[in-house]
């Protein structure tokens, strides 16, 4: 059933728009397309009541199973205009000429193909209708809650174990001596105590206070309800007090804590806007009566706006290996201890689980059944599968009860999504908010790129416990993170089952069919297994690669692009391809392409000229080119080119076109042509430029135009260049400058950054700065919060007063000829933390010195 709403939310609704804007098919076709659209828009708007629902009959799911096949048939007809259109488009006027009557007689079977939908759209409403399919649904959020709620109460408190610091920690909070009302906020992803640990400390603590209060809040609570659940914890509920409304309940609460010393536990806090109502009201008098308020969160926005400060808030950790067995142990064996043959398959089954208590019980009844080696051996096969309660109704547990009701409907397909990357893959973010975007999840808005709305969704994410930051960039932004092996594990579960995507890897996938599934696959094996199944092949849109090395034999592959005639998103990862074939025709759909293959070294030339394609990461290759082809001017939806080092652009044909979409363009090497496409506004949207010095005045002569570049944030020189004498030429946009082996004279590069108003990210790396000194004159930098410097060649560095007013963190790796940091760096209010790596003997005396511990001070002898 969620597969039918998937298939029409992705494909009819993005798909059909985007044909009736372009397609002439015959007289009057664009008006039936868009009748057509219309009706498919009507449809999806009545599946939206079944998203989330428990299906009594099986009718109701024939008639989506009807509807899924017209989706298939609508999908196909879309991407066949699509592709005869661009092939058509792609030729010659001679061409065109020769060519018209087949194209034609193409398009008019398309308009007959979009009649023929529309027939079935009436035919499937008729059944509808004949069989009262809206009467065959019960909200299945109940059961889960029940399911839930039966789960929770397995969790005996004497079975918890790993949580004894915790305890002692958050008890500690709770109970300092401070009179001021206080908010202690217990943060943890789904299913790791977060409750059971709440409810220990409260079970001990609450007849310290005066009054106390337990509330368990749901995910789509209603403020009446929610008020009338504490006040019944406090007071005895007449009838006229449940009749009053929410303004009226609101004073009756407060007016009774008023003056008194109260414990409020909310458990379940998952918006901001719930804690700022509640506080915008006053509901908990803040007095100085020592009252406090625990709150139990997935959000770290919501703990962070409830807590008084970091130091209010715990963060609930995984529970370590010998905890997991231990409480897995505990729960199948209750006072014996497991047989020794049980021992390490067990400990591997708790491994699984993640360290999350709740999942550990949900297997717990299952192995105390059968306590043998051969059932225990069956069950760490499939543990995705027996997460899911078998005396329940189609979920997955705790997970998928999180999924359906409290995930933001915006982040599902996202999180989902993360189920294409393989056990422990560190996924770095512009990779996967690239492929949001061009998997069509995250989309352009009147105000903000899809980029910027997918960094949005990405903190989302992480705020709710869902993925962890494993490595940050160098601004403080997420560069790498991993999601949960356990929601990894439900990703690729649920993914599966409503025919979102599908993974195969070396231990276990599902056949593959031609079924919704077919569309996305993720291989964590052998590419080899797919293009052997030249049938499946067409129906494919978007192949993810991920291998080890092991699973790779020396016999390098060819890959036909002519057989993947719908794909849309192809990244081989490290696959041994040696070579691509491709024709326009075949992957004129394609908008994402990555090779990260160091034995990929020639490409068809025609990935160049790809009217779709929205990022070409190629720089892991060993591709060589000398230039671009001139195709790349026929990529006007293009956002990302990720090239090898050494590329450079072509000459621009037509003096009117322009790569309007293009944001990120890293690493080209400035040439003849560079400096007049910069000048000539070619790339009117760039945000990121990576240049590879080769020839010091061509880098210089570009440079000079950089200002044209007025969207520009981030810009990287890599090699020896020079610096233009205008200290106009770098657009007042740059955020971050990195710097490279340039070889710059040290003052000259003060005084050409200096004066960037917005310049919050400085590195100067591997020899790119020389000089007696390094000087920054006052008020200079007034935005830079980090700097990086690794092996400069400079012995003094001065700073006047004001300068760099913002710095946070400083960080000095293997710069050995400098001997000193100017003392008004000490001075600085920001300044967090000094990271020095090998420094000179003379710097190192004076860091030793107490007069510069006024911050975090880490130094480091390699």
């Amino acid at each position: 059933m969620e597969a039918i709403i998937s298939i029409i939310t992705e494909l009819l609704r993005a798909g059909i728009p985007l044909a009736a804007k372009q397609v002439q098919l015959i007289r009057g076709a664009p008006e039936r397309v868009q009748s057509l659209q219309d009706e498919l828009q009507f449809i999806e708007k009545s599946l939206s009541e079944y998203d989330g629902a428990f299906m009594k009959e099986n009718k109701v799911n024939e008639w989506l199973t009807q509807i899924y096949g017209l989706a298939l048939e609508a999908k196909e007809t879309i991407d066949t205009f699509k592709t005869e259109k661009h092939t058509q488009n792609q030729r010659n006027p001679v061409a065109r000429l020769l060519y018209a009557w087949p194209h034609g007689t193409k398009l008019r079977k398309i308009a007959l193909k979009v009649d023929m939908i529309k027939k079935k759209i009436e035919e499937i409403d008729g059944y509808r209708k004949k069989y009262c399919v809206e009467g065959q649904v019960v909200a299945k959020s109940k059961r889960n809650s029940e399911w839930l709620e039966k789960q929770r109460r397995e969790v005996e408190e004497e079975n918890v174990v790993g949580f004894g610091v915790a305890v002692e920690q958050v008890t500690n909070m709770l109970l300092t001596k401070a009179l001021k009302r206080d908010v202690v906020s217990i943060v943890g992803t789904t299913g790791s105590g977060k409750t059971t640990l709440a409810k220990r400390i409260y079970g001990s603590i609450s007849n310290q206070f005066q009054h106390h209060a337990w509330v368990f809040v749901p995910s789509r609570y209603k403020m009446k309800d929610l008020l009338l659940a504490i006040l019944s914890e406090l007071m005895p509920i007449e009838e006229e007090t449940s009749k009053l409304d929410d303004v009226k309940l609101s004073e009756k609460l407060r007016n009774f804590l008023q003056g008194k010393r109260y414990l409020i536990v909310m458990d379940g806090v998952e918006e901001t806007q719930l804690w700022e109502t509640l506080e915008k009201n006053k509901l908990f008098p803040n007095e100085k009566h020592g009252s406090r308020l625990l709150l139990t969160t997935r959000s770290k926005n919501v703990a962070s706006l409830a807590s008084s400060s970091s130091s209010r808030i715990h963060n609930i950790q995984p529970l370590d290996d010998e905890a997991k067995w231990e409480l897995l142990e505990k729960l199948v064996f209750k006072d014996e201890k497991c047989p020794q043959g049980l021992v390490k398959l067990g400990k591997q089954i708790a491994t699984k689980c993640a360290g999350l208590p709740l999942a550990i019980v949900s297997l717990s009844s299952l192995l105390a059944r059968t306590k043998t080696y051969g059932n225990w051996l069956q069950i760490i096969s499939n543990v995705t599968w027996y997460l899911n309660p078998q005396d329940s109704p189609p979920s997955f547990g705790i997970l998928d009860l999180t999924y359906d009701t409290t995930i933001p409907e915006q982040l599902k397909k996202c999180l989902l999504y993360l189920g294409v990357f393989p056990s422990g893959f560190e996924i770095h973010a512009r990779q996967i908010i690239n492929l949001w975007v061009a998997e069509g999840l995250v989309e352009d808005t009147r105000r903000s790129k899809a980029e910027e709305i997918g960094r949005r969704y990405l903190e989302e994410l992480i705020s709710l416990s869902l993925i962890e930051v494993t490595r940050k960039r160098s601004d403080g932004g997420v560069r790498t993170f991993q999601i949960h092996e356990i929601w990894r594990m439900f990703c690729v579960f649920k993914s599966e089952s409503i025919g979102f995507l599908q993974v195969h890897s070396k231990f276990g996938s599902h056949p593959f069919t031609n079924g919704p599934w077919s569309w996305r696959l993720s291989i964590h094996y052998d590419l080899r297994y797919i293009l052997s199944n030249r049938d499946y092949l067409p129906h494919l849109c978007s192949l993810l690669c991920f291998h080890n090395e092991d699973s790779l034999d020396s016999n390098r592959l060819t890959l036909q692009c002519k057989h993947f005639s719908r794909l849309k998103v192809l990244d081989l990862g490290s696959t041994r391809v040696s070579k691509v074939h491709g024709s326009r025709k075949s992957l004129s759909l394609l908008k994402y392409l990555k090779l990260n293959n160091p034995y990929l070294s020639s490409l068809p030339r025609t990935l160049f000229s790809l009217p779709n394609l929205l990022t070409l990461d190629i720089k892991n290759t060993c591709v060589i080119l000398p230039c671009l082809p001139s195709g790349i001017w026929k990529m006007q939806n293009l956002r990302h080119l990720l090239l090898p080092p050494h590329t450079t652009l072509p000459k621009c044909p037509d003096h009117q076109k322009r790569l309007w979409h293009l944001q990120t363009l890293s690493t080209i090497t400035p040439n003849e042509n560079t400096a007049a496409l910069i000048f000539g506004s070619k790339f009117p949207s760039l945000i990121k430029l990576t240049l590879n010095s080769q020839d010091m005045e061509q880098t210089k002569r570009c440079l000079e135009w950089l200002y044209k570049l007025d969207c520009l944030q981030k810009l990287k020189i890599i090699n020896p260049t020079k610096f233009p004498t205008a200290r106009t030429s770098f657009p007042a946009s740059l955020v971050k400058v990195s710097l490279v082996k340039t070889d710059l004279v040290a003052d000259d590069v003060m005084r050409m950054l200096e004066c960037l108003d917005h310049l919050q990210v400085l590195k100067l790396l591997k020899k790119s700065i020389r000089g007696p000194k390094m000087e920054m004159t006052p008020n200079s930098f007034p935005q830079l919060r980090f700097l990086f410097m690794e092996e400069i060649l400079v012995k003094t560095w001065r700073m006047g007063d004001g300068a760099m007013g913002s710095l946070e963190e400083l960080t000095i790796t293997r710069c050995h000829e400098l001997e000193s940091l100017p003392k008004q760096l000490w001075q600085l209010h920001n300044i967090r933390q000094v990271k020095v790596n090998s420094p000179s003997q003379c710097l190192r005396r004076e860091l030793e010195q107490p007069s510069v511990q006024r911050c975090e001070v880490e130094i480091h002898f390699l």
